[in-house]
């Protein structure tokens, strides 16, 4: 069940409910929590949204207390005006905020792409607030340089978001984006899921966003210092599969599982496969 602080009949009267946020680092932070027990706090990548973990809901939060949030920039959170105010280690110190806030001392830590990249960032700076980290689809938890190819692509999206919006931006990054586009072909609701998905967003807040990815400079290195129980989970179709390769052999004793026939969302492309690899892990992780 959703905890938003006010009583709900339907999904409907929700949208009339106070929805929850945290006022951390001069912004305010959207949550949601679904079910009880050890929390479980999840961020989605560039572009995403709480909406995005649908298909995790109702497996992972019969275990957990299983928390969804959305980074500056995204979703129901804000999106402050200055660049200087984006990135991986920002978002880190807010997702502190966050757990500080609702009394968390510590709690299984993950997310997807770029939320694998900020889950990643904290472990290293608040490790003792880890009890498990999860790396979701993530080139950004590497420490990888940026292909010339997706930087090219990216200084577009961020050109197209100033200057025409966030609909000029769907339509050229789901055609751009490989970590999209097959998500994009499988159905015309796929498809369209991903353009509102775009829509959603704020277009300085998806600009400076997609700056600081490109101006990224977390070190590989780092990784090494990583002692909790780690997943590293990968659709074998998706771009950053060599990345996340990477990441699992930096981080003693991680363990790798990659998700045959999925692709750069495998939360979506194989939702009953990868609410099992994560319930397993956590399982044996707890003990």
């Amino acid at each position: 069940m959703l905890d938003t602080g006010c009583s709900m009949l339907d999904n409907f009267i929700r949208v009339f409910c106070f929805m929850p946020t945290a006022h951390i680092n001069d912004i305010d932070i959207y949550y949601e929590i679904h079910g009880s027990g050890f929390p479980l706090v999840f961020a989605y990548g560039l572009g995403g949204n709480t909406d995005m973990w649908s298909g995790q809901i109702e497996a992972l939060s019969e275990h957990y207390r299983f928390i969804v949030w959305d980074p500056r920039g995204h979703g129901r959170s804000d999106s402050p005006q200055g660049s200087d105010q984006y990135g991986m280690q920002i978002s880190a110190e807010d997702l502190y905020g966050l757990l500080n806030h609702l009394g968390i001392e510590k709690a299984f830590v993950g997310g997807l792409s770029m939320g694998g990249g900020i889950a990643t960032r904290f472990a290293v700076s608040y490790p003792e607030r880890v009890a498990a980290l999860l790396i979701i689809d993530s080139a950004s938890a590497s420490g990888l340089p940026i292909k010339p190819e997706i930087r090219k692509m990216r200084e577009k999206t961020i050109a197209l978001a100033k200057t025409r919006g966030m609909a000029a931006v769907a339509d050229y990054i789901i055609e751009a984006n490989p970590n999209l586009k097959s998500q994009g072909e499988a159905s015309t609701e796929a498809y369209q899921r991903l353009r509102h998905m775009f829509l959603d967003l704020n277009a300085v807040g998806y600009a400076n966003t997609v700056r600081a990815l490109i101006d990224d400079n977390f070190s590989t290195d780092k990784l090494s210092m990583l002692s909790m129980p780690t997943l590293v989970l990968v659709g074998e179709n998706d771009p950053a599969l060599e990345a996340a390769r990477l990441t699992h052999r930096n981080i003693p004793g991680s363990r790798l599982v990659v998700l045959p026939g999925a692709g750069h969302l495998s939360n979506k492309d194989c939702p009953e496969a990868f609410n099992a690899g994560i319930l397993e892990f956590l399982e044996q992780a707890a003990i």
